[in-house]
C-alpha cells in the first residue's frame, strides 16, 4: 500500500470517528444528565413526590437517547443496504455500456475472436501507429458510440446526485465521455485518422481505469462480459428455434 493511500485511510477513519462522536454527543449529555439527577435526588430528595418525579424525569433522560440510538442505527443500516444496491445497479449499468464501446471498437480495429480480457488488454496494448493502419470506421458504430455517449452522461449525472460514484470514479468517466464525443464529433467532421487513433487510445485506456476503479467493479464486468460472450448451449438453440 502506497504512503498515500493509507493516509487517505487514516484521514477517512478519523472523518468517521468524528462523525460519531458528533452524532453521539447529544445522547451522551442526556445520559449523564439523567444519572446525575437520580443520583443527587437519592440523598437530597425527602418528598416522595418530588422524588418520583425526578426519578421519572431521569428514566426519561436515560430512555431517549437509548430510543434515538437505535433508530440512527437503524436508519444508518438501512440507508447503506440501499446505497448498496444503488452502487450494483450502477456498476451493472455502466459495465454494460463499457462492454458496449469496447465491442464496437473490437469492429473498428477489426479484431476477431472471442471477447475475453485478454484480447481486451491486446486491444488496449495496440501502438498508436497500428490503431492508425487497422481501424475501419462506419457511420453505424460512431452511431452505436454517440448513443452509448448519451447513456453514459445521463448515468453520471444521476448517480453522481445520489453519491453512488467514487471521487476516484467520477473524473474517470467524465475524461471517457469527453473522448467519446470528441471521437463521434471528430469522424463526422472528417478529422485526421491519428487525432481520432489518439481518441480510442485514450478511450481504452480510461475503460481500463475504471475497470481498475475497484474489485466490485472488476468483477462484475467480468461477469456480464462472460455472459455475453458465452457460447450458445444445444438446449439454447433448441429453446430458440422452438420460438
Amino acid at each position: 500500500m502506497t504512503t498515500g493511500g493509507a493516509c487517505s485511510k487514516i484521514t477517512a477513519m478519523k472523518d468517521k470517528i468524528r462523525s460519531f462522536l458528533l452524532r453521539a454527543l447529544p445522547y451522551l449529555v442526556s445520559a449523564v444528565g439523567g444519572i446525575l439527577l437520580f443520583t443527587v435526588s437519592l440523598d437530597n430528595v425527602k418528598d416522595p413526590a418530588v422524588e418520583g418525579l425526578i426519578s421519572n424525569m431521569s428514566a426519561s433522560l436515560l430512555a431517549i437517547p437509548l430510543v434515538f440510538l437505535l433508530y440512527d442505527y437503524t436508519t444508518t443500516r438501512v440507508s447503506r443496504r440501499l446505497h448498496e444496491t444503488l452502487v450494483a445497479g450502477m456498476n451493472d449499468k455502466i459495465n454494460t455500456i463499457m462492454l458496449h464501446v469496447l465491442l464496437s471498437l473490437r469492429k473498428m480495429l477489426k479484431m476477431r475472436g472471442r471477447s475475453t480480457r485478454a484480447s481486451i488488454m491486446a486491444m488496449r496494448n495496440m501502438p498508436e501507429s497500428r490503431i492508425v493502419r487497422e481501424m475501419q470506421i462506419r457511420g453505424e458504430y460512431i452511431d452505436l458510440l454517440g448513443q452509448y455517449y448519451e447513456e453514459l452522461e445521463n448515468l453520471i449525472i444521476a448517480f453522481g446526485k445520489e453519491n453512488a460514484l467514487t471521487p476516484e470514479q467520477v473524473p474517470i468517466l467524465a475524461a471517457l465521455a469527453r473522448d467519446m464525443s470528441r471521437l463521434v464529433a471528430m469522424h463526422r467532421l472528417g478529422g485526421n485518422r491519428r487525432v481520432v487513433a489518439r481518441h480510442i487510445v485514450n478511450i481504452l485506456g480510461e475503460v481500463n481505469d475504471w475497470l481498475d476503479s475497484g474489485s466490485d467493479v472488476s468483477k462484475n464486468f467480468d461477469q456480464i462480459l462472460t455472459a455475453a460472450t458465452a457460447p450458445e448451449t444445444d438446449t439454447d438453440t433448441k429453446n430458440t428455434q422452438s420460438k
